[in-house]
Parts: C-alpha cells; structure tokens; sequence
C-alpha cells in the first residue's frame, strides 16, 4: 500500500491535459487518502432486494425504509429506431418497499395492488424515474420524474409535487388490512415542478424548497436527445394545510446560467465555516454532472444557501477545484468537524471521468462505470482537495451477462444514513461525535450494476437488488 501510495502521489501532481468537451481543460490532483481522518470500507449485507432498483426515492421512519419509484432494469438504450422505447414503461418500478436493517426484514406491496386505492394516473406519478425528493418530518415531499402516461401512450416528465405519509405508507405495505395507499398521497400540478434529473432541499419548516438543476424532457428518449434543461436553483414554497399542498413561487425569479445545465449530478449538504469563531453554517454544494453542449462533464462545484442563492467559482482561475471522479449521481454521504473545520464528501462509485488502472490514472470520455470511491475535502478557507479511497466496492462476479466479470455499482443508488448518529440540521454527519473504531453510517441501496466499464446494449446491466453496509473507521 505504501508503494502503491508513492506512485499516486508521483503520478498525480498535475493533470493537465486538454478534455476538450468537459467544462475546464484540465482537473485537479486526485491524491491518495493517506492525509483523511478516516477509513471507509462497503461490505455486502446479509439480505438483499426481492428485485434489483436504482433512481427512485426514499424515506425513512421508526427505523425502517420507504422505497418506491425508479426503474427495475439497467442502463436505458440508447437506440434510435422510433419504434422502440428506451425506457420501457414496463420496467417503471411499480413495487413498494420497506427495509428493517435491524430485523432484517423487507416487505413489498404493489402499486396495482387493488386495495391501493390509487387511479392509474396516480400510479404513473409514482413510478418514474429520477424524480427529486426530501423528507420533511413524517412527509415525504417528491417532484417530477421522468415517464409513461398510460392515458395518451407518451413519455415525459411529471408537472407533479405529491406529498406521501411516510408512517401511513409503512403500515400500508406491512399490514394488508390497513387503509388503502391513496388515504396518505395528496398531490397538485405546476410547471415549476416538471424536473427531472435535479436535486429538491429544504433547510427547515420555514425555509424555500431549492429544486437545482435537472431537466424537462418530453417525448421518448433518442441517443444524442436532450430536454430543456433548468438552468437554475429553483425556490418556492410548498404549502401544507394537511390535507392540500400547493406550490409558492418565489417572488424573484431565479437567474438562468449556462454553466448550471446540469442533471444527474449530486448535490451534497454541507457545513462550513463562518467568519471569526462562529458556528458553523449549512448549504449545499452541486457537484460535477452532465452534460456540457458539447456532451462533456461539468467539473467546478456550485455553491448554493438555503435560500437558493448561488456562485460558482471561476473555470479559469488555475486554483479552482476540478472534479475529477464519481461524476454522475451516486450514493454519497457528508461529515463535518467542528474540531479542524473540514468538510467530507464520501462519493461511493456510480459513473466517472477519471479512473485508476494499475494505479495510473486515466480518463475516459465516454464516463464508464466504477467501483472506485473518492472523498472530497473543502477545508475552512474554502480550499477544495480530492482523494482516492483505499477501499471500494466488494467484488462480486457476474453470473448473467458477461459471467465472471465484477460488477460495478453506484449509478443511481441512494445512502440510507444510520439514524442513530449525531447530525447537523441539513443531515451532515458530526464526524467529531462519533464513536471510536468502526462504526455503521449506513447503507448502499440498489443502483445499477453493469458487468462492463462502457457499454451501450442493455443485457451489459441490470438494476442492483444489493444491499451494502458502509462502516467507518475514524483515526
């Protein structure tokens, strides 16, 4: 490990080569993880998904897991022949989850089950794929998405907010006898919400809900197609009597940007320091994504408050940060020390630009698959530094496609934090409350697994069914 450790360092002083279609011509150092406070290591679970999911989304209450949404294949084609739709209205997850970790339970109930109660409209609503998310006390708060219309027989993206009961659903799925699905959905329509691909947050009760980034698209998917893209943090506020919701939009309309068409990304709560000895303050950071005009990655972080406003440091200033890897959504997870002031991003596989081979970096234009795992570290002056992790994905062989060769995880997966640990009021985990030796933050839920870094055919990939335990070991 210590040589391997030298021959990082050695190879990754500069990298500074032209990637001509990605947002800056070089990015910056990736080092090994030797100077980080910590430890991750990704175990595979004792139970696993009753079918594989990625791109859906996810609530949590009294220690169990809500999943819905999403897709049950892998990768979409990306075939050009009208008659053939790449993301098959089929393989829109119709199933409800719910995961006990503790008891090592999941049960599973269908959206199509008839004492849902639901309309097949409603169903087509909750089960898209990439539809944005936050939970909001025991509400689950959901927007957008992309999907069939079973009335009309056309794809796009849902105009829709709706508004799930999280407790209410859990005991739907769990207890047969129990009122129907549709007694805990409320939902409303505006044009605001019809995103896909972004990511939704709010800081607290009284606070906007930030939709950022993401895109409208309409119609079937064609290789080389793109939607309108937002361009921008939205900011609203969604109003909840308890029984309506209704969407409030800002009074001050968000500025477009050309450099925040963006989707597919992941956008990080995160902690950093204020001016003098003041506590430390939340926000979110939007990393990397795609796809530039040119089809290229985005690679400069944007910073963005609560209240939506947001700055995105220089491309051409040499010392702005570069992100290098893990550049599509992916499962990630945040630490903040109050101690050294230093803010941790964990980004756990999914697709990338940049690569290690035989400890060498490379890239790859075409963004292949990964089992790698980065951190990114934002010091209290702001300073940006990116690590390659020691530990990655477990090596599980392929037993369909391509048999033997190991899977690659992340793509569209989410992290489901161990409720019990101390965090921050964005969900940022206090790296300096928590206990010595390994310690479960929490889990790796589904994704897509493909049998190949690149890929184009859809028999490559499968969506995950896997669990995945992620410890941490401070030192």
């Amino acid at each position: 490990m210590v040589f391997r450790n030298i021959l990082l360092t050695a190879l990754l002083i500069t990298l500074a080569s032209l990637y001509g279609d990605n947002q800056t011509s070089t990015l910056s150092p990736v080092l090994p993880q030797t100077p980080l406070p910590f430890n991750v290591n990704i175990e595979l679970a004792n139970l696993t998904l009753p079918n594989g999911w990625h791109s859906g989304s996810f609530g949590t209450w009294d220690g169990k897991v809500l999943l819905f949404a999403g897709r049950t294949n892998g990768l979409h084609g990306f075939d050009d022949d009208p008659n053939v739709n790449n993301f098959p209205p089929s393989q829109q997850n119709t199933m409800v989850y719910v995961i006990d970790f503790a008891s090592q339970t999941i049960w599973q109930r269908s959206l199509y089950d008839p004492a849902s109660g639901l309309t097949q409209a409603q169903i087509d609503t909750l089960s898209v794929t990439s539809p944005q998310c936050y939970q909001s006390g025991h509400t689950l708060y959901m927007t957008g998405g992309y999907g069939i219309d079973t009335a009309t027989g056309t794809m796009g993206t849902k105009p829709v907010l709706s508004a799930l009961d999280i407790p209410g659903i859990v005991q739907w799925v769990i207890e047969p006898k129990s009122r129907t699905f549709a007694k805990y959905l409320r939902q409303t329509t505006h044009p605001l919400v019809q995103v896909t691909g972004g990511e939704m947050f709010q800081l607290g009760p009284h606070q906007p809900t930030l939709l950022i980034f993401g895109q409208n698209f309409t119609g079937e998917y064609r290789d080389n197609s793109n939607g309108q893209y937002t361009r921008q943090v939205r900011s609203f506020h969604i109003l909840d009597d308890g029984k309506h919701i209704y969407v409030a939009p800002s009074e001050e309309e968000p500025l477009i940007n050309p450099a925040y068409r963006r989707r597919d990304l992941n956008v990080v709560p995160i902690m950093y320091q204020g001016k003098g000895k003041s506590k430390p303050r939340p926000g979110y950071l939007a990393l990397s994504g795609v796809f530039t005009e040119t089809s290229g990655i985005w690679t400069v972080p944007v910073f963005i408050s609560p209240q939506g406003k947001s700055l995105m440091p220089d491309p051409e200033d040499p010392n702005t940060f570069k992100q290098a890897m893990n550049n599509y959504a992916c499962a990630n997870v945040g630490l903040f020390s109050e101690n050294s002031k230093d803010m941790y991003i964990v980004l756990f596989g999914g697709i990338t630009y940049g690569y290690f081979e035989n400890g060498v970096f490379q890239t790859d234009s075409e963004i292949p698959f990964t089992n790698e795992v980065t951190t990114i570290k934002m010091n209290r002056r702001g300073v940006f530094t990116q690590y390659l992790m020691d530990n990655q994905y477990p090596t599980i062989p392929s037993t369909f496609t391509n048999p033997g060769n190991p899977l690659l995880f992340g793509a569209g997966a989410q992290f489901i934090r161990n409720e019990s640990l101390p965090i921050y009021q964005n969900g940022v985990l206090a790296f300096d409350k928590l206990r010595d030796g390994p310690i479960v933050i929490g889990y790796i839920v589904g994704g897509i697994q493909s049998t190949l870094p690149n890929t184009e055919t859809n028999a490559d990939s499968a969506a995950s069914p896997y669990l995945f335990l992620v410890t941490l070991s401070p030192r």
